[in-house]
């Protein structure tokens, strides 16, 4: 069957309650979970339209969709570089809760063992013994075309950000900031008086409870805004049409992503839709793009709330 065509579709600017330097663009990429081909087509609308941006993916880039093992490879390369190829954008990799499935288990005993039954399936065929996951790794990332040196030289990087210092802790980021915008995964705790303390202080090694920036839900996007530090937040992790907004308590359309309040989800529900989608931030304004694959079921509107899937 050949490849089936993405549609890009970019709204125009939105005013929102962020504040960036001069200039700055933060081109956004929500959750992926394994549609490589609209990743592929967002990476190159930021190329062209924002030459100058600096572009952060906010993990979930795996799982459920027909090419985890190719959304990975590509993430963890330009992350390596620190820049996307061929361009002067910059490039940020922060890691979903489906990352920490796949990865936290190999440092964290005690990690519970759910990465399988949360959309991991796609490694099975790699998997010989279930504390091999490094190998399967890399020999999935060899069926990509790598050499098996370069697949073992970017499994080990993409490894080496969750191993843990000395104090127990990895070096990979949760979060980024910049003037009044902050982006992770999932979202900030409405009650934490200081957000970028309280995701600098969680160690994403461990679960321990659902509330934390790799996990939250309900208790940070039904919470009012602004949030403590005005800060302006976007995130995926909740498929964004399934969150009652407005008077009405009505969900969006699907492929209606806009800001409510003093937040911006990003995930669209890929797997479902077929839509992965993108948010360009300057200051004091966003552009909303999405890429729509080809077998995506435009038909379906305003998903039931609740019923989340992790």
């Amino acid at each position: 069957m050949p490849p089936q065509p993405i549609t890009l579709h970019a709204s125009a600017p939105i005013p929102v309650p962020v504040s960036l330097p001069d200039g700055h663009v933060e081109f956004v990429i929500g959750d992926v979970h394994g549609e490589r081909a609209q990743l592929t087509a967002l990476l190159r609308y930021c190329a062209e339209h924002f030459p100058t941006a600096t572009c952060t993916s906010l993990g979930d880039v795996i799982d459920r969709g027909p090419d985890s093992i190719g959304c990975l490879v590509d993430t963890l390369e330009y992350a390596r570089r620190g820049r996307l190829p061929g361009t002067d954008i910059a490039f940020f990799a922060l890691p979903g809760n489906h990352e920490q499935m796949l990865f936290a288990p190999m440092f964290n005993r005690d990690y519970p063992n759910i990465f399988f039954r949360n959309g991991g399936d796609w490694l099975k065929p790699w998997t010989s013994t279930p504390d091999d996951r490094r190998g399967a790794l890399i020999r999935a990332a060899v069926s990509t075309g790598l050499g098996a040196e370069e697949a073992r030289s970017l499994i080990d990087y993409g490894i080496s950000r969750w191993r843990p210092g000395a104090d127990g802790r990895p070096p990979i980021a949760v979060f980024r900031a910049i003037g009044s915008l902050l982006v992770m995964h999932a979202g900030i705790d409405p009650t934490a008086p200081d957000p970028v303390a309280w995701a600098r202080a969680y160690n994403p090694l461990y679960l321990d409870d659902e509330d934390n920036p790799l996990w939250i839900r309900e208790a940070f996007y039904e919470a009012p805004t602004p949030w403590p530090g005005n800060w302006f937040v976007v995130h995926g992790h909740t498929f964004e049409h399934r969150i009652p907004v407005g008077p009405d308590h009505v969900c969006k359309e699907i492929g209606d992503l806009r800001p409510e309040g003093h937040r911006l989800g990003l995930d669209a529900g890929s797997s479902v839709t077929g839509i992965v989608a993108a948010a360009a931030i300057t200051n004091g304004a966003a552009r909303i793009i999405t890429a729509r694959g080809g077998g995506a079921n435009p038909g379906k509107k305003r998903p039931q709330a609740g019923g989340h899937a992790h």
